[in-house]
């Protein structure tokens, strides 16, 4: 998509949304960056965002004349969808981004998108270094802490882009596809931002909702909801059990992590042999080796950075 005669608003001056104005400064036509914090000093924000000199800083209220003039507004993460704003720009007819579409429309190779409840950092992590073992371009962004944008100007279409992705930033996708996605877990959180649980497992699985017959969806057979979304999606499903044995997928078998795939049965390695402990992190194991192998990494590349990896810091 052409962006280069779009007239854009960013909402929000945080890490995600200072990242993003400064990607579009180089690509859309007019940025304008928006809060809606009266109070924020804005002498602090210019001398420490200097890249964004050419960005005009609105604050408060967003004038209507302005407004007028926008084609679409990149709300950064933690920006509720249901905020007067919002509301007003989507009445409006203002396309509403996220900064993970803006990345994904202007980056270029392949994604694999990790999101759920509890595991989203240590599972990315670790399918990060699965991908950089195998890949020679690698990029490991989104919710862990590297804005998606920050990264795009690197991204060839030899990149694996692994991203971990929150449900807030689920929320504002429209085409993004990742080639593998994984919902790992679950469980009620974020309910005062989502108000309901049905929200918030509708932003979760919109991480597949773009998703073809030729990409993957990870999801969780122990889990009643990712176990009843996977009979929904248009991708093919891979499971992951810690409990059951599976006719296909990625379970464990007497402490083996086994991977049933294309009627073959492979066994990764023991959850002895791996330095994270406990069912959860089994768990996100089994689900980073059953997106590389679904990506097409060979197992031999899997079972070595499984038992290398350390875990994450919390």
């Amino acid at each position: 998509m052409d962006i280069s005669n779009k007239t854009f608003v960013v909402v929000g001056t945080g890490k995600s949304g200072v990242a993003a104005a400064e990607l579009l400064l180089r690509h859309a036509k007019k940025v304008y960056l928006y809060d809606g914090n009266e109070a924020l000093d804005v002498a602090a924000f210019r001398k420490q965002h200097q890249s964004l000199e050419a960005v005009e800083l609105i604050l408060g209220t967003l004038p209507a004349e302005i407004e007028t003039t926008l084609d679409i507004a990149v709300l950064s993460p933690g920006v509720p969808l249901d905020i007067p704003v919002v509301e007003q720009m989507k009445a409006q007819g203002i396309c509403i981004w996220g900064e993970i579409e803006l990345a994904y429309v202007l980056g270029k190779g392949t994604v694999v998108a990790i999101t759920g409840t509890n595991g989203k950092t240590t599972t990315t992590t670790l399918v990060g270094q699965i991908m950089a073992r195998h890949f020679a371009k690698v990029q490991v962004v989104g919710n862990i802490g590297i804005p998606y944008t920050s990264v795009v100007e690197d991204t060839t279409e030899d990149t694996v882009v692994v991203a971990e992705i929150s449900s807030f930033q689920l929320e504002t996708i429209q085409t993004f596809a990742p080639k593998a996605a994984a919902i790992l877990n679950i469980t009620p959180d974020h309910l005062n931002r989502h108000h309901t649980m049905e929200a918030y497992i509708e932003a979760k699985e919109n991480i597949a909702k773009n998703q073809t017959e030729k990409d993957t969806c990870v999801l969780n057979y122990e889990d009643d909801v990712t176990r009843a979304f996977g009979e929904n999606v248009k991708s093919k499903v891979l499971y992951f059990s810690s409990q059951r044995i599976l006719e296909e997928g990625i379970y464990l078998e007497n402490g083996q992590i086994v991977l049933a795939m294309n009627g073959e049965k492979t066994p990764v390695c023991h959850v002895d042999e791996l330095n994270i402990l406990g069912t959860h992190n089994h768990e996100n194991a089994m689900a980073a080796a059953g997106m590389a192998a679904a990506y097409g990494v060979p197992v031999d590349v899997i079972r070595r950075t499984l038992k290398e990896f350390q875990g994450v810091e919390h």
